[in-house]
């Protein structure tokens, strides 16, 4: 606990006792060893690249300066390349560090972009490339099996899924391919597990778990593996739901990392009979349950709030991820139905500031990366839901079933997605609620009796909404100050009434030593 400084800079906020996020920082070696660099660049050869981006995470900034200028150097002594290649740095991302920023990178003309650290992977609309160098964090093997066989009870006989966090991919590196000729495909590969004495201690371990079946995935990679029979890992590369089911509810699963926000929207959107997680820098291994009864109560009060919200503000924190066009759509469409109002916000990375701005807003909706963690902190002076829970909030076809998961992608709530819902709004029209915050009765979107006349329409030209108060009188309320009722408007650019200003020379040079000086 350490007393740092929130948004507005009054004396309380400067003495509020924050948690901070004590995470390993990687070392320079982790994050750009010899191997990494090699991959790199013949990536850089192989795509022509002349301009090239590094995308660095706030941990990484301290190794920036120094992975650039080793890149810078190995590439202006190559010979394959005609041209001289240019390295750019991007540290401010445009909203988060594990999203690619094409935006920044089309600043400066980039053709290629080189993402450090964890990332979520978000399918892209932009034809830029991505190079993913992830970190190599340390793995003690013989310990992680030590821990294993403490909990042998829980894993026998069951199907068991170990998850590789982002920084732990490199245990699933593979040899080269080891053709079956069963398989049309000839992308079974040997994993490195096999090649060390330590390694294949680990493997012998592994079967003396007694599992029904055993699976290794890298989380926001693009490799699995599985246990054989004679005690080897065989690699596996594309889409492991061919294979594995995550609605498996009996499945025991370990995710190999720290306990972030990764490792919760995974345990929230895949389910298990039970979860562990192994901490490798600590060597800690428990048992988890994420998923405990205080959030789920907060998330249902969002829940509640964004179904009596009258204006939405519907944030949207990526310009690139594909569908986020359809989601906002969407969204909309069921806004409207219910007679909401929805305004569409891009603000960049999000803080309690930028958002205090707009009063009108009763509710926002986040619509960006799954690993955004925005969604539990309670600086913000309004909720802030999810597409999914937006979406149990204003479809009704939500309200009368349980979802089997949480859904952090939203291009799973789609048609083609696995979690889609169809919108009916005759189901809506016909149904009335409570709500549970306030008790008023909320009537739903545009109400037709059967002389197909209007009863009740909530976007009416006043923006007022008549509602009946728990003592059955009668009243009105404002849906929000208007921006033309707003005293302030903003800057008066006061085009063409201002003289032009006189030229003159700059200062120049760096703050301690300008050159007038």
């Amino acid at each position: 606990m350490n007393s740092t400084a929130s948004a507005f800079s009054s004396p309380e906020s400067l003495e509020k006792q924050v948690e901070i996020d004590e995470t390993v920082s990687a070392t320079y070696e982790q994050i750009w060893s010899e191997a990494q660099r090699e991959k790199c660049l013949r990536w850089i050869r192989s795509n022509s690249l002349r301009r090239v981006c590094l995308q660095f995470p706030d941990n990484y900034l301290c190794h920036s300066e120094a992975i650039a200028t080793s890149l810078r150097d190995e590439l202006a002594n190559d010979e394959e390349l005609d041209n001289e290649v240019k390295i750019f740095i991007l540290a401010d991302t445009s909203y988060g560090s594990c999203c690619v920023d094409e935006i920044a990178a089309a600043h400066v003309d980039a053709d290629g972009i080189v993402h450090f650290g964890y990332a979520c992977r978000s399918n892209s609309s932009s034809p830029l490339p991505v190079f993913y160098c992830f970190p190599q964090l340390p793995i003690d093997y013989l310990k992680f099996s030590e821990h294993l066989l403490h909990f042998k009870q829980n894993f026998e006989g069951e199907t068991v899924v170990i998850y590789l966090d982002i920084g732990y991919h490199h245990a699933l590196e593979a040899e080269p391919a080891l053709v079956l000729e069963e398989k049309e495909e000839s992308l079974l590969k040997m994993t490195k597990l096999e090649h060390d004495e330590t390694k294949k201690i680990f493997l012998s371990d592994l079967k003396r778990l007694e599992c029904k079946g055993l699976h290794i995935i890298e989380y926001g990679g693009t490799n699995y593996g599985t246990l054989s029979h004679n005690g080897q890992i065989i690699r596996k590369c594309g889409d492991f739901h061919t294979e594995i089911d995550e609605l498996d509810e009996s499945r025991v699963c370990v995710f190999v990392g720290r306990d972030n926000i990764r490792f919760f929207n995974l345990s929230l959107s895949t389910k298990a009979a039970k979860w562990f997680i192994y901490e490798s820098f600590l060597n800690n291994f428990q048992e988890k349950n994420p998923l405990t009864a205080n959030y789920i109560r907060r998330r249902y009060y969002y829940i509640e709030k964004c179904k009596d919200a009258q204006t939405l503000g519907l944030i949207v924190a990526t310009l690139s991820t594909n569908g986020y066009l359809d989601v906002v759509k969407r969204i909309q469409t069921m806004a409207k139905s219910r007679g909401m109002k929805a305004q569409i916000i891009s603000v960049g990375h999000i803080n309690p500031a930028k958002l205090a701005n707009f009063l009108e807003i009763d509710c926002f909706v986040l619509i960006g990366c799954p690993f955004n963690n925005n969604f539990g902190s309670k600086e913000f002076y309004r909720p802030i839901v999810s597409v999914f829970e937006a979406e149990m909030a204003l479809n009704h076809s939500w309200h009368s079933r349980y979802p089997e998961i949480y859904v952090t992608d939203f291009k799973e709530l789609l048609p083609e997605g696995r979690s889609f819902v169809e919108f009916d709004m005759a189901d809506l029209n016909r149904t009335n609620d409570v709500s549970l915050i306030d008790g008023h009765l909320r009537v739903c979107g545009h109400v037709d009796n059967a002389n197909n006349e209007t009863v009740i329409s909530a976007l009416d030209e006043q923006n007022y909404e008549v509602t009946k108060a728990p003592r059955m009188e009668i009243m009105s309320s404002n849906i929000g100050l208007r921006f033309e009722d707003r005293t302030w408007l903003g800057l008066d650019p006061a085009l063409g009434r201002t003289e032009p200003a006189v030229i003159q020379k700059g200062l120049n040079g760096i703050p301690i030593r300008y050159t007038h000086e």
